[in-house]
């Protein structure tokens, strides 16, 4: 198996529209072009060497390599044995395209909900911080359980193989409060997996702290598909859910 970035390269392709900003000097002159990263990786799937294998600007470049240094990879194994191995990761800007990204997602620069940010890039655990990661609504009246289930879609696929279970799902909190490098750590399948990184993806955190700076932490979420006899005696969805690292 290949070196892959966590949760697959459908999540990282996410994770770049989600996190990239075109820099401003380079807009300006209509700089355009391909940013490519050459690297190694340990049997443990961490980054062990780097260097630009293709360069485009001074700015487009720092740009690439920030985001570049914020993922996590899953070692290449063979015969079942995680071994070390070398990738590379590319990121084309491309302003018509940035700007139609940014249209979709809302955004043209990250806001920072908590200042100042820690930069060294450190992921922290859940028990180790200062304050914990808690979710931001517009509506202060509710709470993550309750905002799952207002917007989380039963699959049809798991209403008709009456499958229950649990997704649970790990994630970063990154410091401007989005979760990066999701992936599936217990599985449901029928749909139900991709059903709960979807909501995953619509969750905006307020990061948590240590030494009173925002810095960037691992958690998880789980989440409850459960069908229980409704009140007519057709099956309805019963979903929970629950937090932390």
């Amino acid at each position: 198996m290949p070196l892959l970035p966590a949760g697959g390269k459908g999540q990282l392709r996410h994770y770049i529209d989600q996190e990239l900003i075109y820099p401003e000097a380079c807009l300006a002159s209509g700089t355009e072009g391909k940013v490519v990263i050459a690297f190694k990786t340990s049997e443990k799937g961490q980054v062990e060497l780097i260097r630009f294998f293709q360069k485009l600007s001074p700015l487009c470049d720092q740009e690439a390599m920030r985001i570049f240094r914020m993922i996590e990879w899953h070692p290449a194994t063979k015969l079942g044995i995680p071994i070390a191995d070398s990738g590379m990761f590319e990121i084309e800007f491309n302003i018509k395209k940035y700007k139609r990204l940014c249209k979709k997602r809302g955004y043209s620069g990250h806001f920072y909900p908590f200042e100042p940010r820690d930069t060294s890039g450190i992921v922290y655990n859940y028990r180790n911080l200062e304050t914990a990661p808690h979710p931001i609504f517009t509506n202060d009246k509710i709470n993550l359980a309750a905002f799952i289930a207002a917007n989380l879609q039963y699959p049809d696929a798991a209403i008709k193989q009456n499958l229950s279970g649990v997704v649970k799902i790990g994630f970063i909190v990154e410091p401007h409060g989005r979760p990066s490098n999701i992936q599936i750590l217990n599985s449901l399948g029928a749909g139900c997996n991709e059903e709960a990184i979807r909501i995953a993806r619509l969750i905006k955190w307020m990061p948590g702290t240590v030494n009173h700076m925002a810095v960037r932490t691992r958690m998880s979420i789980s989440i409850n598909f459960n069908l229980e006899p409704g009140n007519d005696g057709r099956t309805v969805p019963n979903i929970r859910s629950s937090y932390g690292g």
